[in-house]
């Protein structure tokens, strides 16, 4: 891939790059495109074709008796009667 096209779909996405990181992400591009080929150009004949399974094929969906909340909680750093206590992410 250009620079030319880099620097275009950095201007698309809204991105500003240094010089560095645009000649670093042409390289990255470069090397994906290559596997992308290599995929492509591969030979899959005699390979069998992954299929994708059927809702009939999955297990039937049953409840199973949880262990209890002392176990699960006997190796947590905090907890507070029976819940994990975890730092607050939103404020």
């Amino acid at each position: 891939m250009e620079l030319s096209e880099i620097k275009h779909l950095a201007e698309l996405s809204k991105l500003e790059f240094s010089q560095t990181e645009l000649e670093a992400f042409a390289s990255d591009f470069a090397s994906l495109v290559s596997l992308a080929d290599n995929i492509k150009n591969a030979d899959v004949k005699g390979k069998r074709v992954l299929q994708s399974i059927k809702l009939g094929d999955l297990r039937k969906d049953e409840t199973k008796k949880s262990l209890p909340c002392k176990v699960i909680l006997a190796n947590a750093p905090l907890a507070k009667k029976d819940s994990f206590v975890v730092p607050r992410v939103v404020e």
